[in-house]
């Protein structure tokens, strides 16, 4: 027997049920009728995607936090400097090692700023991809080419063909470029920690408390 809409609300009268009650769809679709189930479900989006920013964020502070370190690495210019190390040894592979090694961090910081795509980190990352510019013709010597996206490739090969005088005059203490991406690196990790503590401390589209959502996964005390 085909039971049709007409023969279900005459049953649902003479049982007594409001045939008029909305559906569960109709009470996903409009927000508006204060539907515990929709705001559940608002609320978990919110939360899935402020999450998702979170650690956008937090991969992006690490990212730039260690190309700091890469460069004040090259910058160091005491006794355990990589320069007066290899000047000592007369072995320039650390100093090779290093260039690589911040020239990656590079690399992954700016796509890191990608991925966290906002008005500030476009700034910053327009900032890191023009620091090479003015020593680029320099750097090509030494193997060290760019993308159109701004990424490094670094030929290693290439690289080690160069003297002690030349490593120091371009990566060394004095280094325009090395200094250049220090500063912007810093800032850079700044400006994420900045995010990172006020994503924590916000608010989701409910009006809950989105750091109290995530404490048990996040920590940040750090």
């Amino acid at each position: 027997m085909r039971i049709t809409t007409q023969m279900l609300n005459q049953s649902a009268k003479r049982s007594g049920l409001d045939i008029n009650r909305p559906t569960l769809l109709d009470y996903m679709k409009n927000n508006n009728m204060g539907n515990p189930l929709y705001q559940a479900l608002s609320k978990n989006r919110s939360i899935n995607t402020n999450s998702v920013k979170l650690e956008s964020f937090e991969k992006l502070e690490e990212e730039a936090g260690q190309l700091t370190e890469l460069t004040q690495k090259l910058l160091n210019d005491g006794e355990k400097s990589v320069f007066e190390q290899a000047k000592v040894s007369g072995d320039n592979q650390e100093i090779y090692n290093s260039i690589e090694n911040m020239f990656d961090g590079y690399n992954r910081t700016l796509k890191s700023l990608r991925t966290t795509s906002n008005t500030m980190n476009d700034f910053y990352r327009k900032m890191l991809m023009d620091a090479p510019e003015e020593t680029r013709a320099e750097l090509e010597k030494l193997g060290i080419t760019f993308d159109k996206d701004g990424s490094a490739d670094v030929d290693i090969s290439k690289l080690k063909t160069a003297d002690y005088e030349t490593l120091e005059k371009n990566f060394g203490k004095d280094s325009d470029l090395v200094n250049k991406l220090e500063f912007i690196a810093s800032r850079i990790s700044d400006n994420a920690k900045a995010n990172v503590e006020s994503m924590g401390n916000g608010y989701n589209a409910s009006g809950t408390v989105y750091g109290n959502s995530i404490n048990s996964k996040y920590d940040f005390s750090r």
